[in-house]
């Protein structure tokens, strides 16, 4: 039954452990507390952290059993997520934040079920990397199959971050993006695949401030800022997108193994990594927002714009490489994310990953002539360089493998006035080393007392002397 009163409400709240009876003997000791307004004392509570506003209106409703799922304390409704419905919660006892994922069966059908989401979850869940975001349980509680999931700390989108700054730097990209290729590496090799991979599911952070030229302050990708790969193991098996097509959101990074049939395997996770770079280097997925049957014919049978006429300032061999990822047959897409992993690291900031081995030829990446239906429309005008809203000048280098070694900086005159006052310190110091051990060596030093001389025996004659005498 709905609760119209205050000590119902209380009473309902302890119970379903949403507040302790610590908590509740606190409260009603305040002067200020709302007495006799039940929505008064909810937005009291509210403003006093003790619960949320799901919470309130939840017991409010009698329906806070709902606020305590396989352990987790439920603390808002963030909303729907593949195959069902999202939730801010709490980690049972360490108490940190986390995503709370219940799945509906009735989300899943035809072309999955709970039990096999729940097993793909935990095959994820043994595998722990620092580009991938942590799943932390799944199970099933109630007859209702749920995920809990590690909330990335001070972290964005990079579908956000794209929205809100523009294009980013190609060597950024490159690196959030072998970042990503690593994560992908590490399921592949356990036998898993993602199947999801677009901007929206990959984390970047930690964030910081950048001030803008009117005053206000914006979050942005700090110069140490990297990856997290989210959704491993939690995406729902769907028919083909011909068939039952997904989200709008979803449907851009898609492979065409996927349009007509359901085709799930590592090479499609590499079509989604490549739409994702396309993305990071141009503000737009691969093809343009379409209604869902003109979309899948572009995915179909059209080729996106080119990437070298639509960001020059890009090196080409970084532009071949998106566009073999893009590849609509599986099999003309590089082999293994490995293999993208070790290609994206030349277009990296120099000395941010290990070296890389040799890069592999244009042409070994480059599609063979003919094999691509005509590309969309190309603007008039390419893309102009991303704007230092990504802070490039100040906070990143923008050189990569393709322009060579950084140059050299020039010193100025107090660099060059301090380094002659060390080398001038050096000698000194040097100097008065060698002189100390010379003299150490020269005996300067030596404090000891000189030896006494011992005395000489008497002769031999002195003696035969003495005994004479004392005979007489």
């Amino acid at each position: 039954m709905p609760s119209d009163s205050i000590a119902g409400f209380l009473d309902q709240a302890q119970a379903n452990r949403v507040l302790f009876p610590e908590q509740v003997e606190q409260l009603i000791r305040q002067p200020d507390i709302p007495q006799s307004d039940l929505d008064a004392l909810c937005a009291y509570l509210e403003h006093r952290g003790a619960l949320t506003r799901f919470q309130a209106g939840m017991l409010r409703q009698g329906r806070g059993y709902d606020l305590t799922f396989a352990g987790y304390p439920v603390l808002d409704e963030i909303g729907p997520c593949p195959g069902g419905t999202a939730y801010r919660a709490l980690h049972p006892s360490l108490r940190t934040p986390v995503v709370l994922r219940r799945f509906r069966a009735d989300a899943l059908l035809p072309a999955d079920t709970p039990a096999a989401l729940v097993q793909r979850a935990r095959a994820a869940a043994a595998l722990h990397h620092p580009y991938l975001v942590t799943l932390l349980d799944a199970g099933t509680y109630r007859d209702e199959s749920y995920a809990a999931v590690d909330t990335p700390a001070d972290a964005a989108t990079l579908e956000g971050l794209i929205r809100d700054i523009g294009p980013m730097p190609g060597f950024l990209a490159a690196e959030y993006g072998r970042q990503a290729a690593a994560a992908l590496r590490a399921a592949h090799e356990r036998g898993l695949w993602h199947g999801d991979v677009r901007p929206a599911n990959v984390f970047v952070g930690p964030m910081t401030t950048k001030a803008g030229p009117n005053g206000t302050t914006k979050w942005r990708p700090a110069p140490n800022a990297a990856t997290k790969l989210a959704d491993l193991g939690l995406v729902p098996v769907r028919p083909p997108a011909a068939v039952s097509p997904p989200p709008g959101e979803v449907l851009p990074y898609l492979p065409p193994e996927r349009i007509d049939g359901g085709v799930y395997e590592p090479r499609g996770d590499l079509y989604g990594l490549g739409a994702t770079l396309y993305y990071l280097l141009t503000g737009r997925a691969p093809f343009a927002p379409s209604a869902p049957a003109e979309l899948t014919h572009k995915i179909r049978s059209t080729e996106p714009a080119p990437l070298v006429a639509l960001r020059p300032d890009v090196p080409a061999s970084f532009s071949i490489l998106v566009h073999q990822l893009l590849d609509k047959r599986p099999g003309y897409r590089p082999p293994t994310a490995f293999d993208v992993e070790q290609s994206l690291a030349h277009f990296c900031r120099p000395g941010s990953v290990p070296a890389p081995g040799p890069a592999a030829p244009a042409a070994a990446v480059h599609p063979a002539a003919g094999a691509y239906p005509a590309a969309e429309v190309v603007p008039e005008t390419p893309y102009p360089a991303p704007a230092d809203e990504w802070g490039a000048e100040a906070d990143f280098s923008t050189a990569h493998a393709d322009h060579g070694p950084a140059p050299r900086r020039r010193l100025s005159a107090k660099d060059k006035a301090r380094g002659r006052l060390m080398i001038i310190l050096g000698l000194c110091l040097h100097l008065s080393a060698v002189a100390l051990l010379v003299a150490w060596l020269t005996g300067v030093f030596d404090s000891a007392p000189e030896p006494t001389k011992p005395a000489t025996s008497p002769t031999p004659t002195l003696k035969k002397a003495k005994t004479q005498n004392s005979k007489s």
